[in-house]
């Protein structure tokens, strides 16, 4: 029953739902009573297997066959089939049949469009010949030809498909004939009645030869007749023409010049070639992978856990035998690996299930960029697993449809919600640039970085303008992050709405939007790209909001670093916490000399006006040395500083705003700003806004922030900073963050001690024994409607596990697991009960150690270790004893320094304590 509303799902139709999905018609397919149909179809929707669909009659359908052909579903009863159709994603397209090939929108596109030209041609469509290696697919794709010409009534619904594979016939041309074309009584011997064959079969339908390169130039020759007039003769009858409507399609893996008459493949209009595996791009590969596992996964009713290296080796190696090869390869690994474990809840799948032959020959080039294991349980689509491997891919889709659904709330009128659009925007570029590891090795981003440079070097040349650094790092990431698929929507109605929306960005930013347009069309050549219409709005957005303001009558001033970004990442946070473009920057390779470092800011001082002077920030010593090659022409004040960083250039921006000499701006700066900054700034109608720090880094807070920001209610003005620990810790509240906002509390892993600045533990807010010291603070700038929806929204973005997800890559079940066996052993052999408050900070903790340790970053120091030990040796000891099974699992050591935190979380102030990495 399950696998027949799985077969079925793949064709439902929700406007018009057919009734097969009923009870009723189950019971009769199946020839059992209703009610006990009914039974069995409400425990397997319990189960999770069936959606139902309680209207009248009630409808039952495969869950995962349908997210699998159309898109996810958020739950497994539904009052009506409009309750599912509002939860179809915005930009998802019409789904046909031939979405179910992998790779139908990318290496098997022009395959589509072909096939899809040969079925709707007038009088019966045209005949189309299929070539590819050996297990390319070509018979599973004529399999989905006929379905689909089923489904759009291109064929009648009995009509049949007959598959005549000719190589069966190679060394008898005679049976091969018969079997085609059919034969008459006495047309050879042993011919006693009248056969038809399978022109007749599938008149009607569809006739599939496949090998069909076996076929002799005499039998090629009676193929002739059919493809010119679109008649047969049997075998023994040249006198009675039959009349057929049969559509043909043929699949041959040799070469066409060497094993066909010219005036047989003159005779097929269409020819579709099917690539090999090995040309199929790594994305594709890894999604045949995947479904193959779901497959298999399906077949042994059990979880699968697949290492990365495996994902690894099978998505780069080479496989003869193309799809077919990997597919038993995958059935064979899978198989090795259950009957090892075939007791296990779980399955988990490691290089030593792979076939040896997979093995050999392995190179130092295997790519490795999956790393993480991947879990593969019953309820899982391709979708999921695939949207794991692309997350930023996806936020981008994500944010396309959130500003078309506004635009259209919006009567279509950018004018409307013009400043909302921008924000949309910033955020997406905010995630893009500064949630992801860039110090991880990306070539293909390297790549589009400098070609964009390149771009925007033209375009100086050409429109004699400047681009800073920020937007070429900026540019880059996107289209990184974007990938190179299609963005253009089915729907003519949203696309329709994307052009609207297209043609107001380009009234009202006109220059912005054709410096956009011309750079698309600059790098889409060489970048392999497809631009879409939502690519010019969003870029027209952000090229607009990276305009330098116009002359604040104060020194320029750059950033100049080594590395691809690291110069732009300062000077974008920078400018985005003064709220003014006041730094260029510049990113120089590592190889870069000072004198060509100098020629770059020498072309940057003729574009630009500095008579007020020129403020270069640069990050090592050497670089302090290039003012040797600045010619001696030049009159302006230099002022150059060493061993930038965010806080120095925050500093610095603060003091040009002042409009201070470059002397006092460099005194002020050096001794960290420290000024009466009341003077400066009013201390009335200053933005209110919360900090997010932590005692390692950056990293946690950030992902604190972006939490706490999704929490937040759209209507409500409220910014929140990620802060670094250690700065706030010292300057307090000199601080320049303090005399520019007003500064209603602290949220974090470990309290900086700020006077008349409250603060709140991470431990605390997960818990929710804080809520209303929370509540107090945004009391001022939360409605009580607002608060209400802060509240609601903080509990379900802070549960534990929702945090330990956002800090750490882990398999948060799986290391939640880890942690409560390590406090319960901890709790057996110090004899003591750990309170809530500190299990909550030793998950995060924990969580982010093991992170820590397997990256090998663990945290190396801890002051005052020696007297920490000789007074708490034996608890020391159990710490590490207790941690054991937590280095068993995950290879790991604990070193001295970290077992001393974990100390301090159990025996100190918790709240001042939590240390957790820099993500």
């Amino acid at each position: 029953m399950l696998k027949y509303l799985e077969n079925q799902t793949a064709f439902i139709d929700l406007e018009t739902v057919d009734e097969l999905f009923t009870a009723k018609k189950i019971a009769e397919v199946f020839h059992i009573k209703r009610n006990t149909v009914s039974h069995y179809l409400n425990i397997l929707n319990e189960e999770g297997y069936l959606v139902k669909v309680n209207t009248r009659p009630v409808y039952y359908f495969h869950k995962i066959a349908f997210e699998n052909q159309f898109f996810s579903l958020k739950k497994i009863v539904y009052s009506n089939f409009n309750e599912i159709k509002i939860e179809q994603p915005l930009f998802q397209r019409k789904q046909d049949l031939f979405s179910l090939l992998i790779g139908h929108d990318k290496s098997l596109n022009r395959c589509v469009e072909q096939i899809k030209t040969a079925l709707y041609y007038p009088d019966n469509g045209l005949p189309v010949l299929i070539t590819g290696e050996s297990g390319t697919g070509k018979s599973y794709l004529v399999q989905l030809i006929y379905k689909y010409c089923l489904e759009n009534e291109l064929i009648d619904e009995k009509a049949a498909l007959i598959t005549l594979n000719c190589a069966q016939y190679a060394n008898n041309p005679e049976l091969l004939t018969s079997n085609l074309f059919g034969h008459v009584k006495g047309a050879y011997t042993g011919a006693d009645q009248d056969k038809k064959g399978s022109f007749e079969a599938a008149s009607e339908g569809v006739l599939f030869l496949d090998e069909v390169h076996r076929l002799n130039p005499e039998n090629q020759e009676k193929l002739f007749t059919f493809l010119d007039q679109g008649i047969i003769y049997r075998m023994g009858d040249t006198n009675h023409p039959i009349h057929l409507k049969t559509r043909l399609f043929f699949a041959t893996t040799e070469e066409l010049e060497s094993n066909f008459l010219t005036t047989f493949i003159r005779r097929i209009p269409i020819q579709v070639e099917m690539p090999a595996l090995e040309k199929r791009s790594r994305s594709e590969r890894l999604e045949l992978i995947y479904s193959f596992l779901l497959t298999e996964q399906r077949r042994i009713n059990s979880s699968l856990r697949i290492t990365g290296q495996v994902l690894s080796l099978l998505t780069s190696r080479s496989f003869k035998g193309n799809i077919g090869e990997l597919e038993n390869t995958v059935k064979v690994t899978v198989a090795k690996a259950f009957l090892e474990q075939k007791n296990e809840d779980e399955i988990k799948i490691s290089i030593h299930h792979l076939p040896e032959k997979l093995l050999e020959n392995i190179t130092s080039n295997v790519e490795t960029t999956i790393s993480q294991d991947i879990l593969i349980s019953e309820n899982m689509s391709i979708e999921q697993l695939l949207s794991r491997s692309h997350p930023k891919q996806k936020r981008v889709i994500t944010t396309f449809e959130r500003i078309i659904k506004e635009f259209q709330k919006n009567d279509c009128q950018l004018i409307h919600y013009e400043e909302s659009l921008k924000k949309e925007v910033e955020n997406l570029f905010d995630f893009l640039l500064f949630e992801t590891d860039r110090y991880q090795k990306h070539e293909m981003l390297i790549y589009l970085t400098q070609y964009i440079r390149e771009t925007f070097k033209q375009m100086g040349t050409s429109y004699q303008i400047k681009f800073n650094g920020n937007s070429i790092y900026a540019l880059s990431y996107y289209l990184f992050q974007r990938g190179g698929g299609k963005w253009y929507p089915e729907d003519q109605e949203i696309h329709r709405l994307i052009k609207l929306l297209e043609a107001q960005i380009e009234v009202a930013y006109p220059t912005s939007y054709h410096y956009v347009v011309r750079i698309l069309e600059l790098c889409q050549p060489k970048l392999d790209l497809e631009i879409s219409d939502m690519d010019k709005v969003l870029l027209t957005l952000y090229l607009k909001q990276a305009e330098r303001t116009k002359e604040l009558g104060i020194p320029k001033a750059i950033i100049v670093a080594h590395g691809y970004a690291t110069a732009s990442s300062i000077a974008n946070v920078t400018n985005r916490f003064l709220g003014k473009d006041i730094f260029e920057s510049f990113d120089m390779p590592l190889d870069v000399t000072p004198q060509q470092i100098a020629e770059e800011i020498i072309d940057y001082s003729e574009h630009n006006d500095i008579t007020n002077g020129l403020v270069i920030l640069v990050d090592m010593g050497s670089l302090k040395e290039i003012y040797q090659f600045f010619p001696k022409q030049i009159t302006t004040p230099i002022v150059i500083m060493n061993n930038v960083n965010t806080p120095l250039a925050i500093a610095i921006g603060e003091n040009l705003q002042k409009k201070l000499s470059l002397k006092e701006m460099i005194e002020q700066s050096i001794k960290d700003a420290k000024l009466d900054w009341e003077i400066i700034y009013p201390q009335e109608n200053k933005r209110k806004i919360l900090l997010t720090t932590c005692f390692t880094g950056i990293g946690t807070a950030k992902q604190v922030c972006t939490l706490l920001e999704k929490s937040v209610p759209s209507s409500c003005d409220l910014k929140i900073f990620p802060y670094e620990y250690n700065i706030l810790k010292e300057k307090k509240r000199n601080e320049p963050v303090f005399s520019m906002y007003d500064v209603l509390g602290v949220i974090g892993t470990a309290d900086p001690e700020i006077k008349n600045t409250p603060y709140l533990s991470l431990e605390d807010l997960i818990s929710g024994d804080k809520e209303q010291k929370l509540t107090d603070w945004l009391r001022d700038v939360m409605t009580p409607e607002e608060s209400k929806i802060f509240n609601t929204n903080i509990i379900r973005n802070f549960s534990l596990e929702k945090v330990i997800d956002s800090v750490t890559i882990l398999d948060t079940e799986k290391v939640m697991r880890e942690i409560e066996i390590f406090m319960r052993e901890l709790e057996n052999l110090t004899n003591i009960t750990i309170n809530n408050a500190k299990k909550l900070a030793l998950y995060v903790h924990v969580s982010c150690l093991i992170e820590r340790l397997i990256r090998n970053i663990p945290i190396e120091s801890y002051m005052g270790y020696d007297s920490l030990y000789q007074c708490h040796k034996s608890n020391l000891h159990y710490i590490k004893e207790a941690f054991s099974v937590i280095e068993k699992d995950y290879s790991v050591e604990i070193p001295e320094s970290e077992i001393a935190y974990i100390f301090d979380i159990l025996y100190k102030n918790v709240e001042n304590s939590i240390n957790t990495e820099d993500f």
